[in-house]
């Protein structure tokens, strides 16, 4: 044998013939030969391969998770819900993860709190963050206490289900809060650039009022009983 063979060499007489390979022709013995063309398949024969079986095979399960409709819906701004879902994740590359490591000596949170930072102190246990995030809130008329991150999420959850006006709206100011806090920090790590809290606000708004006004007309959206949201979100002249 050369390396250029079919299998038809090595079977003579429907019979298996590994000249001078006798491990593989023990190996073999078992399989059955047959004169129907080859076929492909999967587990088990007459289950064709698909690769949806495939991954369904080798793939590791978990409970079902309550947040993705709260990020991926049908307003939602894709840049602000895939960092929404990194912030659900824990896997924004942070700098404490380093320090854990000890590739690096400090991971102070660059919004000089003094504390170190991490995904539940970026959103919102910070106090620069914290201001951002209620103001926020405030502008979607919820008045409340600012929680843990995980407990943050489970409220938005539980208070955005459907697609009327307020509930979309929080879901687009949550995940805008998120995306540009994140920016800001980028920003500050990376450029040495600072904006000030109402800046950062004024971005969070812009973007969210933008995304409204890309869909069906919010004023109709929104109605008369949702005007003072409409001001807000400067929707309403």
């Amino acid at each position: 044998m050369v390396g250029s063979e079919l299998v038809q060499t090595v079977i003579a007489n429907n019979q298996w013939r590994w000249p001078e390979l006798l491990e593989i022709q023990c190996r073999v013995l078992d399989i059955h030969i047959s004169s129907s063309p080859d076929c492909i398949y999967w587990n088990s024969v007459g289950q064709p391969f698909t690769s949806k079986g495939a991954w369904t095979s080798v793939r590791s399960y978990a409970p079902p998770v309550e947040w993705p409709a709260m990020v991926w819906h049908s307003s939602c701004i894709y840049r602000h819900a895939f960092c929404l879902w990194l912030a659900i994740m824990g896997a924004h590359r942070r700098r404490d993860k380093p320090l854990l490591l000890g590739i690096v000596d400090a991971a102070l949170c660059p919004f000089n709190c003094g504390e170190n930072e991490s995904t539940e102190h970026l959103f919102f246990a910070c106090p620069f963050t914290q201001q951002i995030w209620m103001q926020i809130l405030n502008m979607c008329n919820i008045r409340r206490q600012i929680a843990l991150l995980s407990d943050e999420i489970q409220w938005m959850i539980d208070h955005s289900r459907g697609n009327k006006f307020p509930q979309n709206l929080r879901k687009l100011a949550f995940a805008a809060t998120i995306y540009h806090v994140w920016m800001e920090r980028n920003r500050r790590c990376f450029k040495n650039n600072f904006l000030i809290l109402d800046h950062i606000i004024h971005k969070i708004q812009g973007d969210v009022a933008a995304k409204l006004w890309s869909q069906e007309n919010p004023v109709v959206q929104a109605g008369e009983h949702y005007h003072s949201l409409g001001c807000n979100w400067g929707l309403f002249g």
